[in-house]
């Protein structure tokens, strides 16, 4: 049996083991104690310089530069298809003033295209249409760019072949408009009337096929696309002022017989600028909102104690770290882009949440203190809560900032310095504004008019209007022997008296834990289902004639989409036969998978010279392929000049004096590619295919690049979640003063982000560079309602976990509430934005704080009640009957020294006490005034 003086001795053992724990957050607290008091006696210049700062900083915002490359932004920084572009473009460089074939680009290029769909039933054959496209397309051709006062149409930019300019389905136009009654339109090859093919694939769509044959009954859509120079900077400046004379052109196009859709190679890059200006109107919502939120959460019925100011400067305070973040950046030389723009809603909102800290700590000191003791107390409280979680938020970013994908780096540089600012902010300028409203505070003078405000009492004979609003008292709660009892907000008892009983009850707890393996599984089976990537249609607005186009696109034209190249960079004997055996089963084998149409849509010079050699080698004489030399002679000679087959003298690169052949390429027609997952499978199989390939071989399309983001995005974000883990489970076990905070903060961070990967899938939000933002932003968040209902539990001596759980919901159930909403208030404006990147944005969000606010006030509390039995380990006995548990006992001040603590008066050291419940817990969410007070001590001590 244990005697009362080991149980002492035990106790006291354990209280140095958690005194241990919290070492490094004691020595942050006592420097920010006395940095606050510091600051209380010279509040100007921590007012004015922060001003002259922001404003400073501000003025970068005059050399902003907006980016919005697709490519640029959206596709991973080492994406195999930028290595394999430049493999392509080395063997076979593109000629577009002379050589061009649009299923043999290299970069996507400029171009512009339409969709024409019919308004009547009977489609685009009919004769009406199809004279109504032909107008249509001699108007483009017609239109006129100017630059330089030289006017320059279609005809003097477009990409040329054969000394033609290359439209597709320019030639199937006049070929229907033109056949007679016997000639038939096929698809996806038409049999021209010189014996030659025309590829229908691309130019037709939403096609009906006459029943038992290849021939065309009725086709919904016609595309026509129309290219452009832009190989040398002078062709690519005036076919992109082309590209917007025709964008003008097609807006105000007007037809009663056919409907159309329009693009251009800019069009996407333009409408994703113009995002910016649409959302900015938005974030004076968010402002307006935010200030009212603010301003009324820190009014109070008692005028002077009442601070509707701070509430208002707190949100100026975030908007200035906004202001600064983003003027620095482009100083620095970071470019701006649309997804930057939805930063100050998240910025605000935290900035918000630091207020409520700082305010709340406040109001938990002694009003009878001196404003200097106030203040040192405060920031010894509130401001190692806001560091700890700008630390964590920073880290976050930080770890963001090394990914692959530039949109998602610009965003988390500007986002991860604008909470720096914002913390910079909050310690000093904001700090500031507190000690100014404090001094009102401390003089008892009325919030609005700054005069003398009389008692309540002293008024009894006063009317209600005139109680209500000209009276206060700042020693409000302190009684005659200055003891400072505090006041508890009613949703603080809402949590000690209703919610935590309840949620601590068994039945509730059982009923929470089914629901928790529910919520587990269903977000497992979510993550399972996730898809990579963002549709480039997406980064539009919803109303953009860019979505428009896309959806005809993708509902008509997925048959056929793209022609891949296959490139052989190996020397090969090609007039062997077992090197042609070889290449043949290599090129059969991209044709042969659920990918790719077979033989009949594939292009390859190798097998159509053979079949020319067997069918001409008795009428031409001398013509065989049986050796080097006659290969490569009746190649060049009577191959590549006749018309039909002249297209593969740019799928053959010889040396220089054409005696050898240094590479060469083949074309494989893409099917049904009509989604993200299929897009990224494709790509994965042809480069698999490749690398099995005897030979070095390269498989490309300009599109490949922009697949990439589907095979680099869920890497991406596993490497950045991992390490975000490791490094805030660091964090937590340096700056969190207790190692089991550490294993729960990460076990909550591994749950919210399983849940937010998860249910964001059943959100129709895929896994991309803009969700991938928020789940990295989920990790900073996580700590934050975590991390600290965890330290309350395991710090508090009550005998029952039930009884820890209780008080933990009691201390920061509140604090929580109040964050998230604020928080969900910053980007709710961005619900109903016409754009999937800024409602990705918010949905994301919603996701992350939603289950971050439940897991720290419903799925923690009753897990720790189960596994947190003997985490404590430290039933302290405080007094001998221990009638009373240490965190429900009262606390008082020292008799004759009202608001100052022994510390205070002994050496003028403002310094936490550590024989609060919490033990000088530093958490961003607070607890209640009477167990965090240095100015109490506990009864029985």
């Amino acid at each position: 049996m244990v005697s009362p003086g080991q149980n002492l001795t035990i106790s006291a053992s354990r209280e140095r083991r958690n005194m241990a724990y919290d070492c490094i957050e004691r020595r942050i607290s006592r420097l920010f104690a006395l940095y606050g008091g510091f600051l209380a006696r010279h509040p100007l210049p921590f007012l004015v310089l922060p001003v002259l700062l922001a404003a400073g900083l501000g003025s970068g915002m005059f050399f902003m530069e907006s980016d919005s490359s697709v490519e640029g932004l959206y596709t991973p920084d080492n994406g195999q298809g930028k290595t394999e572009r430049a493999v392509v473009r080395e063997h076979f460089p593109l000629n577009d003033s002379e050589d061009f074939q649009a299923s043999r680009i290299v970069t996507l290029g400029r171009s512009a295209s339409i969709i024409v769909t019919s308004k009547g039933n009977d489609g685009v054959l009919s004769l009406a249409v199809l004279s109504e496209v032909q107008s249509l397309y001699r108007s483009i051709s017609g239109i006129e760019a100017q630059l330089s006062g030289t006017d320059h149409t279609f005809t003097d930019l477009c990409a040329m072949w054969q000394s033609q300019c290359v439209v597709d389905g320019y030639q199937l136009l006049n070929l229907t408009l033109e056949k007679d009654e016997n000639m038939t339109i096929g698809y996806p090859w038409t049999n021209l009337p010189d014996g030659d093919r025309l590829f229908s694939g691309v130019t037709l769509g939403g096609v009906t096929l006459e029943p038992g044959t290849g021939h065309v009954s009725t086709a919904a859509a016609f595309k026509l696309t129309f290219y452009l120079r832009s190989e040398n900077s002078e062709d690519d400046r005036l076919s992109e002022e082309w590209e917007k004379a025709f964008l003008s052109y097609m807006e105000n196009f007007e037809s009663d017989i056919i409907d159309v859709s329009r693009t251009s190679s800019q069009s996407l890059e333009e409408e994703l600028s113009k995002l910016t200006a649409r959302i900015v109107p938005r974030f004076s919502v968010t402002f307006t909102v935010l200030i009212t939120f603010s301003v009324l959460s820190c009014m109070m019925l008692d005028t002077v104690r009442t601070k509707p100011w701070l509430g208002m400067l707190g949100v100026l305070s975030a908007g200035m770290a906004v202001v600064s973040s983003m003027g620095l950046c482009l100083y620095c030389g970071v470019k701006f882009t649309s997804v930057v723009a939805s930063m100050p809603f998240l910025i605000v909102g935290i900035g918000v949440d630091d207020m409520f800290i700082m305010i709340a700590a406040w109001r938990k000191t002694h009003p009878g203190g001196s404003v200097e003791e106030r203040m040192g107390e405060t920031y010894a409280e509130a401001a190692v809560s806001i560091t700890i979680t700008t630390v964590t938020d920073g880290l976050a970013f930080g770890i963001g900032a090394i990914t692959v994908f530039p949109a998602i780096r610009i965003f988390c540089i500007y986002t991860g310095v604008a909470v720096l600012f914002d913390y910079f902010f909050q310690v000093t300028f904001f700090g500031a504004c507190m000690v100014y409203e404090g001094r009102r505070e401390k003089s008892n003078r009325h919030a609005a008019s700054c005069r003398p405000a009389v008692s309540p009492s002293e008024v009894a004979d006063r009317s209600g209007c005139y109680r209500l609003f000209c009276t206060g008292n700042n020693m409000a709660g302190v009684n005659e022997k200055g003891e400072f009892s505090g006041s508890d907000h009613a949703i603080m008892t809402f949590f000690r008296d209703y919610f935590g009983p309840f949620i601590t009850k068994t039945w509730v707890k059982v009923v929470v834990m089914l629901l928790f393996a529910g919520y587990l599984g269903c977000a497992i089976w979510g993550c399972l289902q996730a898809k990579e990537g963002i549709r480039l249609s997406n980064l539009a607005a919803d109303d953009s004639y860019v979505v428009s186009y896309n959806n005809k696109d993708s509902q008509h034209f997925m048959s056929y989409g793209a022609k891949i190249s296959v490139v052989f960079s190996d020397e090969l004997e090609y007039w062997d036969a077992t090197v042609q055996d070889q290449v043949e089963n290599a090129v059969s084998r991209f044709e042969e998978t659920d990918f790719t149409w077979g033989k009949n849509e594939s292009e390859s010079w190798l097998r159509d010279y053979l079949d020319f050699i067997d069918q001409f080698s008795g009428i031409i004489p001398g013509l065989n392929a049986s050796s080097k030399s006659p290969f490569i002679t009746n190649l060049r000679r009577y191959f590549l000049t006749d018309p039909r087959f002249k297209r593969y003298e740019l799928d053959i690169e010889f040396n220089r004096n054409k005696s050898e052949i240094l590479a060469s390429r083949f074309l494989v027609q893409a099917k049904e590619i009509n989604g993200s997952v299929r897009e990224k499978d494709m790509v994965i199989k042809m480069r698999e295919l490749a690398d099995q390939s005897p030979f070095q071989t390269t498989v490309y399309h300009p599109s490949f690049i922009f697949y990439d983001q589907y095979i680099a995005i869920l890497p991406n974000t596993l490497q950045n979640l991992g390490i975000a883990t490791a490094t805030m489970f660091v964090v937590a076990l340096v700056l969190v003063p207790h190692p089991v905070c550490s294993i729960w903060v990460t076990l909550s961070i591994a749950s919210i982000c399983t849940g937010v990967v998860g249910y964001m899938t059943f959100w129709d939000v895929n896994l991309d560079a803009i969700s991938m933002i928020n789940i990295i932003m989920c990790i900073g968040f996580s700590v934050d309602f975590s991390a600290h209902i965890t330290y309350a539990f395991v710090s508090c001596k009550e005998d029952s976990s039930n009884a820890r759980a209780v008080f933990a919901l009691y201390s920061l159930g509140m604090p929580i509430l109040q964050g998230a909403l604020s928080t969900i208030l910053g980007v709710a404006a961005l619900s109903t934005a016409p754009s999937y990147i800024f409602r990705t944005f918010f949905k994301t969000m919603f996701l992350v704080i939603l289950l971050g606010a439940l897991h720290g006030l419903v799925i923690l509390p009753v897990v720790l009640t189960f596994v947190g039995q003997n985490v404590c380990g430290n039933k302290r006995r405080y007094s001998v009957d221990n009638k009373m548990p240490p965190c429900q006992k009262s606390f008082k001040t020292h008799q004759g020294q009202t608001g100052q603590s022994e510390t205070q008066r002994k050496g003028g050291e403002v310094e936490l006490a550590n024989h609060q419940c919490n033990n000088g817990d530093p958490a961003r969410l607070r607890t209640p005034s009477q167990y965090n007070n240095p100015s109490f001590e506990p009864d029985g001590t």
